[in-house]
């Protein structure tokens, strides 16, 4: 029990950043740094892979960032998770950090844009877990009411795990397939099921593979 509860405190300790921000540096880099933006101005430390990485460091050193993070923030644009489907060796960044950020604990929350989910079973297992987290639908009309969501969730406002596959935040509403439909912010004065905004996002750079491979 000793030993248990040692180790705890020592994770704890270890968790000396707030948020760790994962993304498809494709189609994901805009929405990730306006994420980063608006939770410094909330007072909050965000680490994002374009920062502080030495050549020949990556991995380490985004790996030990992940265990330090109290938060990891995944998000999640379309065809985010598409090169996680057959990757059973782990050499996709996105699964890397996710199966990090699964072993280390961390908070994980989904950030959805215009995304859509896979079924749990045609995801590696090392990462299946991430389909039954609750997360924030990402509205960019909305971006405040959107981020007031999020900083609820990870200040422990709002659950933050649920029992089956999550797809959406808040009120939710099954459909034919399964999926969720989430509730809408509490400024915006509309039904519970709308028609999102699509992204304008046309984030710059590539991913990389631990092979150091690029899209």
């Amino acid at each position: 029990i000793e030993n248990n509860l040692s180790n705890s405190c020592e994770e704890n300790l270890d968790k000396s950043l707030d948020v760790f921000v994962s993304y498809r540096r494709s189609n994901g880099s805009q929405l990730a740094s306006l994420l980063k933006v608006h939770l410094q101005l909330r007072g909050f430390s965000v680490f994002i892979d374009v920062e502080r990485l030495e050549a020949g460091k990556f991995d380490n050193n985004l790996l030990q960032s992940i265990r330090q993070a109290k938060h990891f923030l995944l998000v999640l644009t379309p065809s985010a998770l598409e090169r996680c489907r057959e990757d059973s060796e782990c050499k996709d960044w996105v699964h890397r950090e996710i199966v990090a950020a699964l072993q280390s604990n961390c908070n994980i929350i989904p950030i959805i844009d215009n995304f859509s989910w896979p079924e749990p079973e045609e995801l590696p297992e090392d990462m299946r877990a991430v389909c039954h987290f609750n997360g924030v639908r990402w509205i960019h009309d909305y971006q405040d009411a959107c981020v007031d969501k999020l900083e609820r969730f990870m200040r422990g406002e709002l659950n933050m795990r649920g029992d089956g596959p999550m797809r959406g935040v808040g009120t939710m509403s099954t459909s034919s397939k399964g999926d969720v439909t989430p509730g809408t912010p509490s400024i915006v004065r509309a039904p519970p099921t709308y028609q999102r905004m699509h992204s304008n996002e046309s984030g710059k750079g590539s991913d990389k593979d631990v092979n150091g491979n690029r899209d």
